[in-house]
């Protein structure tokens, strides 16, 4: 439980960062203060100072104190974990325009790796958090504990099953997956098809990216789970013996791109025997050979929108549980038709 001078001085801080008092508006007194938090008028003195030292407010002798004329998000601390690098920028892009001080750290590759990242950004004192989930978030028992706590967290690319109302800004997925299927049974009739994935379907872009090409091709592809992007490829190819299959769904660009190889090398010609597409439009997908058909996604937009979010949490605002950005499908030769490019 927070010190009474800590209570005094984040209710002070909601009423600037809510606008109910405004730069130049001068603060209630100290015994009215007091009185309202049932202590001392020292107390009261003890949060001025701890604000004053910060620049939030300013005191007068004999007048009275102030909020100060500056910008009141320029106090604020924010913690990034986020590994994308478009998404990272985006963030960066939005909290540097409003002088917000950030503390960025990776994720790590496992959710011991995570918890510690996240326990480094709380010793920092932040006010917010970014984070980018994964598989091993939803084990991340600091991560559940803040949620509890009704700390201010945005979800950003995807959400887990941990909380309905975190506030999530991701692509719209679902649209994208029925981007590509849509091209997919309309251009080249595909009727049997292979989803492939290096992510359970529990973290949402998987799921929403499955579920709309399910929706337009009518059927739900089988799908073919890899440990890894850099993992064992071999049962990709067996299933698409086994199953005759026409088109190959992946999850994203990076695996498409080690799948194209893994097909290759098993005597497959793309996009004759087989169609590949991606999600994501990485720079990669337009060097590969085939190019690759894929789905252009704004990383930086969700970014800049997820910082926005943030911001608007911690002034205290209302916001919406998802923020969609939308998709732009990208043709190329891996399906069959010639590059738009």
């Amino acid at each position: 439980m927070d010190p009474k001078y800590r209570e005094i001085e984040k209710y002070i801080e909601q009423l600037i960062l809510t606008g109910k008092i405004l730069p130049g508006d001068k603060l209630p007194s100290e015994n009215s203060l007091a009185k309202k938090f049932n202590t001392t008028r020292m107390t009261v003195r003890k949060a001025f100072d701890e604000l004053e030292s910060i620049g939030l407010i300013t005191k007068v002798q004999g007048v009275g104190t102030f909020v100060s004329e500056i910008n009141v998000f320029a106090h604020k601390r924010v913690g990034l974990l986020i590994n994308n690098k478009r998404i990272m920028y985006g963030a960066v892009n939005f909290l540097s325009s409003v002088g917000t001080k950030m503390f960025s750290l990776q994720k790590g590759v496992n959710e011991k790796e995570e918890e510690k990242a996240l326990d480094d950004l709380l010793s920092k004192e932040i006010d917010g958090l970014i984070i980018e989930p994964s598989e091993y978030s939803i084990r991340n028992k600091l991560l559940k504990e803040l949620i509890k706590s009704r700390f201010p967290i945005v979800f950003v690319d995807r959400n887990i099953p941990l909380d309905d109302d975190i506030p999530t800004v991701m692509t719209d997925n679902f649209a994208g997956g029925r981007l590509l299927a849509r091209h997919m049974k309309k251009s080249h009739r595909v009727d049997s098809a292979l989803f492939v994935t290096a992510e359970e379907l529990t973290i949402s872009s998987v799921e929403e990216r499955y579920k709309g090409i399910s929706k337009e091709l009518g059927y739900s592809p089988h799908i073919v789970r890899i440990d890894r992007i850099d993992g064992d490829y071999s049962p990709l190819v067996n299933e698409v013996q086994l199953r005759n299959a026409k088109c190959v769904f992946f999850c994203n660009d990076m695996l498409a791109v080690r799948g194209l190889f893994y097909l290759v090398e098993g005597g497959f010609r793309i996009p004759e025997d087989i169609s590949v597409t991606g999600f994501d439009d990485e720079y990669v997908s337009s060097i590969t050979r085939p190019k690759l058909t894929t789905v252009k996604q704004d990383l930086t937009k969700i970014g800049e929108v997820g910082a926005s979010v943030l911001m608007s949490i911690i002034k205290g605002e209302k916001v919406k549980s998802r923020y969609l950005v939308g998709v732009e499908l990208v043709v190329r030769e891996s399906c069959g038709c010639p590059s738009e490019e």
